[in-house]
């Protein structure tokens, strides 16, 4: 029988270095599927749709909302996010462990449906070393900066609802503390029933 995947949640606030530490993690782990989020905001220099997000017009966001396709959306930034239901769903049953990259509200939702999820909260040591990263991108004017550092403040306090805590303040570090959570979870004698009964037969 084969085992079902393992739905792994990583949240963070803006700045804290999630999606460099996560390219690292799936291209030194097998058998990870990063699962990519519907957005309204237009593409980043760079970004291509299909690959790091799904870019849609608010008119087609609704329309998947009316249909049921999101296990959570949210707007944040003056923009829509959604993670689509279907591929989610696909690959756990397929037996393939998910990442998912979002915010805390969604999270916390998508936790109370995948009751086994693992939530992973990474953070750099301070809020002081945050807004120091908000300032080296050179892309955030003193309004964005200070909305994300408010929007920061409440992701800090739902902290509380993770499972771990990864600090980034050295990226190598963090990443072999996001590869040792995976394999321990993937060690976990409850989800390896299969290995179970092949050691104590079932009379």
């Amino acid at each position: 029988m084969q085992r079902k995947g393992i739905l792994f949640i990583v949240s963070g606030p803006s700045g804290a270095g999630k999606g460099t530490v996560l390219n690292q993690v799936m291209r030194d782990l097998s058998g990870l599927s990063l699962s990519i989020s519907v957005t309204t905001r237009e593409p980043r220099d760079g970004e291509i749709d299909g690959v790091h997000y799904h870019f849609r017009k608010n008119e087609e966001f609704d329309e998947m909302v009316k249909n049921n396709e999101f296990l959570e959306h949210v707007s944040k930034y003056k923009n829509r996010y959604g993670t689509p239901r279907t591929g989610v769903e696909e690959l756990l049953d397929a037996g393939r462990d998910v990442i998912l990259e979002i915010e805390t509200k969604g999270a916390i939702r998508i936790k109370s449906i995948f009751r086994d999820a693992v939530l992973v909260f990474i953070t750099p040591y301070s809020s002081d070393e945050l807004e120091t990263r908000l300032d080296s991108r050179g892309s955030e004017n003193s309004n964005s900066k200070e909305l994300r550092l408010k929007i920061a403040k409440d992701e800090y306090k739902k902290m509380k609802h993770y499972d771990f805590i990864a600090l980034n303040d050295d990226i190598n570090v963090c990443v072999e503390t996001i590869k040792a959570i995976i394999i321990a979870e993937r060690s976990r004698l409850t989800r390896n029933t299969n290995a179970i009964e092949r050691y104590i037969p079932s009379k």
